[in-house]
């Protein structure tokens, strides 16, 4: 058996950012967007300084067939050109890893300017300083770049001692080692379970993020679809749809099944296809909860609405056959206080889209 996974211990911090900036390393388009705020980088860069391990950054060896997954750099100085051969796409630490390079590269991103860290070279400690009076306080970027590095040597003088710290923080960043976790399993199905089991604390991939990723392409973008949808004024005095709504409603509309081994098979083909009568049917399923008298926001019947939905996908009526009313209204209100899809909602969804099948076809 191939082996799929390998720890890389001999990349240090300084060979991390090279790479990333020579756009060998990319971020997937299903990665959140970076948030961290000032304070929270300050003390990783403590955590650097003072050489404490800052965990495994988790790395995801890609073929060429994933380039559509490549999210483009919102900051400069990255290579976003590459495109072609294999991908090490970051699913673990994308945080910590842009954290490192906006503030020792000393960027702006998400209109937050990360140069105005500083070192000070006294205390020797990474600060955010409020005043500009202290002449120990160095910008972060100019520990890394070589001539600013020098030059700022230089206009410290005769401060011996905090030329010695930050020639000592300047080493301790260089050769800072990262440990990294590669897993080369090619197809984003072997990917799955190996997100969900990850857990340093921070905000993850769900399965939605996946199916979007999965799904998206220039001509179908699965949550920019979902605002449109969601954003319409009759859709609007229900509240917003959850995403998982339209992942299950798609696949089970596409498949008749809702595992997630189906959802990963959404492909931005089907998704396109089949999207106009999926937003019909959950327009007509949204109809049909008002003429039950229900309204306002929907949130607490969110589970049922996938199952309701096909309905009227698999009969393509915009209305409930008269005849299958009372039979409908009846499943709803019974999987509701029975808390049908409370466990195995995959298992329960697809043997009601089997009872739905069978009740257009009059066969109950």
């Amino acid at each position: 058996m191939d082996q799929k996974i390998s720890i890389i211990n001999d990349w240090t911090l300084h060979k991390l950012l090279t790479e990333l900036q020579a756009g060998n390393i990319k971020i997937p388009r299903f990665q959140r967007d970076y948030i961290w705020e000032k304070s929270k980088v300050v003390k990783l860069l403590n955590s650097v300084y003072h050489q404490y391990p800052i965990g495994s950054l988790f790395f995801w060896k890609a073929p060429a067939k994933y380039a559509f997954f490549i999210r483009p750099f919102d900051i400069d100085d990255i290579n976003d050109t590459k495109t072609e051969g294999d991908f090490q796409f970051i699913l673990d630490g994308q945080q910590r890893i842009m954290s490192l390079f906006v503030a020792l590269m000393g960027k702006t991103m998400a209109d937050c300017d990360y140069s105005t860290i500083c070192f000070n070279a006294e205390r020797c400690e990474f600060v955010i300083p409020r005043s500009q009076r202290e002449k120990s306080n160095v910008p972060v970027w100019r520990i890394i770049d070589d001539k600013a590095f020098d030059e700022t040597i230089a206009e410290l003088g005769k401060n011996r001692k905090a030329a010695q710290n930050l020639q000592q923080c300047r080493e301790i960043f260089l050769s800072y080692p990262m440990s990294i976790v590669l897993t080369t399993n090619t197809e984003i199905d072997d990917v799955v379970e190996i997100f969900e089991r990850i857990n340093q604390g921070g905000k993850h991939l769900t399965i939605f993020d996946l199916i979007h990723a999965t799904t998206w392409s220039e001509k179908f973008d699965l949550k920019q679809n979902i605002d449109d949808f969601n954003t319409q004024q009759r859709i609007k005095q229900f509240g917003r749809l959850g995403e998982k709504v339209f992942s299950l409603s798609l696949t089970i509309n596409a498949f008749g099944d809702a595992r997630s081994l189906y959802q990963l098979k959404l492909t931005p083909e089907i998704c396109q296809k089949i999207w106009p009568r999926t937003k019909a049917a959950l327009t007509s399923a949204l109809d049909f909860l008002k003429q039950m008298r229900l309204s306002g926001d929907l949130t607490m019947y969110h589970n049922l609405i996938p199952t309701l939905q096909y309905y009227f996908f698999a009969s393509e009526a915009k209305t409930i056959d008269p005849s299958h009313q009372k039979t409908l209204e009846k499943w709803f209100w019974d999987s509701k206080f029975s808390k049908r899809y409370s466990a195995s909602a995959a298992t329960r969804l697809r043997e009601d889209v089997e009872w739905i099948n069978s009740l257009i076809n009059n066969e109950i």
